[in-house]
């Protein structure tokens, strides 16, 4: 079967009709709830997130339309923000190149067989006398960001693969440090407006088992539930996500080309990050917004976030 691209704009028939009965959308819908969330956060004091309608849109979709929920992770995105600026979040694609030109992020060109984003991250082979594991989350992060601008992913979900291939007991220590791990399970389960539709761990050491163990308390049971865990069974991952959707590495077919070309589309939406790092949250301006008034003279203040999202990698 043909898969869909990873960087397209728009909704597809069956995307379309997914998110109609999954999500429960429909235009007029779509607009009652833009409008009660929109009253929200006005109500809300000191709190100025970004007001364009399609990243708005991220949170009712993420929460099936439930204003109320999307609200609470709306308010849960710009704390978590807030709380890491500056060790993961707050950053731009030109502020972490250097992490993307390591080859240990991708999202991968291809989407999954029902339309599902998949963003790969290789923490195994991650090399952290290079750049810390903060800065590998931080470009992860923004990785998922920038894919999350796309409304198929939005209304699909993604899968998120964990290539441990190499993981040393050393690295594995600074991985589940308590608090790291504490700030990626705040991350994925209250913060980030994503479907999570499978995490999949690969290539696991024989010790990967008992760190898990210690972790597994500040999971939640849906997030559990979604964790697949194949060792060194690629067979079993590409049941789940097609070889043309993987690097060589997992048993795909994907190369150098497609992480040159994943960089590029990093870099492309710089501006587009740059604006998702402008906020006022309880009262506090984003070190962004105080301190880069300069580099947001060249950007226009009008262009919303669709806009700014350049689906190109030639």
């Amino acid at each position: 079967m043909d898969l869909l691209p990873a960087w397209m704009k728009g909704l597809t028939p069956d995307m379309i009709k997914k998110a109609e009965e999954e999500l429960m959308e429909n235009s007029e819908r779509k607009t009652e709830a833009l409008t009660e969330l929109k009253r929200l956060i006005e109500e809300e004091p000191n709190f100025q997130p970004l007001m364009d309608e399609e990243f708005l849109i991220r949170f009712l979709r993420a929460k099936k339309y439930n204003v109320d929920r999307a609200f609470n992770t709306l308010k849960n995105y710009y704390s978590f923000k807030s709380r890491y600026s500056g060790i993961v979040t707050d950053f731009t694609p030109h502020d972490l190149k250097f992490v993307f030109e390591m080859d240990k992020v991708l999202v991968s060109p291809k989407r999954a067989r029902n339309g599902e984003g998949i963003l790969i991250v290789f923490i195994g082979s991650f090399d952290i006398d290079k750049c810390t594991i903060e800065q590998h989350l931080a470009a992860s992060l923004i990785g998922a960001e920038i894919g999350m601008e796309t409304e198929g992913s939005q209304v699909c979900g993604s899968h998120c693969v964990i290539d441990m291939q190499g993981m040393t007991f050393r690295k594995l220590k600074h991985y589940f440090q308590p608090s790291f791990v504490s700030l990626v399970a705040r991350c994925i389960q209250d913060s980030m407006p994503y479907r999570i539709i499978g995490i999949h761990f690969v290539h696991e050491p024989s010790y990967f088992g008992a760190a898990y163990n210690v972790i597994k308390p500040l999971l939640s049971k849906k997030l559990r539930n979604r964790m697949h865990f194949h060792s060194d069974n690629l067979e079993s991952l590409h049941e789940y996500l097609p070889p043309e959707t993987l690097p060589e590495e997992l048993g795909g077919y994907l190369g150098k080309k497609d992480f040159q070309e994943f960089r590029s589309m990093m870099m492309q939406n710089n501006d587009l990050v740059d604006r998702l790092n402008t906020y006022v949250f309880e009262g506090n301006k984003s070190p962004n917004q105080s301190n880069n008034s300069q580099a947001k003279q060249d950007v226009d203040p009008n262009a919303t976030t669709r806009t700014l999202f350049n689906v190109s990698t030639s």
